[in-house]
């Protein structure tokens, strides 16, 4: 869990809550020989919506790490008709406070849905 989108060069929970620019994110890191960037893509926007004004702190939005995953996450969101959902670059990752992360483990939420292998 971190933040990213914003101009706060520190930002925090409570900075992002306040419309610092930034959006709460998660970092995928994914392994392409068991799944794809372009097929997490499929599974990441055709669940997003465009932005409709508010705060940014839950925006759906895709950052991606380079030029061509940047092209797949364009492709995907034309093909699933999700081009209002911002493929965002050139920003810089800030992890979230220790308490922020694995929220739903430390919560013991429990019975999330799961996709199968």
């Amino acid at each position: 869990m971190g933040y990213t989108g914003g101009s706060n060069p520190t930002p925090t929970y409570q900075s992002v809550c306040r419309r610092d620019g930034h959006t709460e994110a998660l970092r995928i890191e994914y392994d392409p020989n068991v799944i794809t960037y372009e097929q997490i893509m499929h599974r990441v926007l055709s669940s997003a919506s465009a932005p409709r004004g508010g705060k940014n702190q839950y925006m759906h939005a895709v950052w991606p790490q380079d030029s061509e995953q940047a092209k797949a996450a364009k492709r995907v969101a034309a093909e699933l008709n999700k081009e209002g959902v911002p493929i965002l670059t050139k920003t810089q990752w800030h992890d979230a406070e220790e308490y922020h992360q694995k929220y739903v483990e430390k919560q013991g939420i429990t019975g999330l849905p799961r996709r199968p292998r």
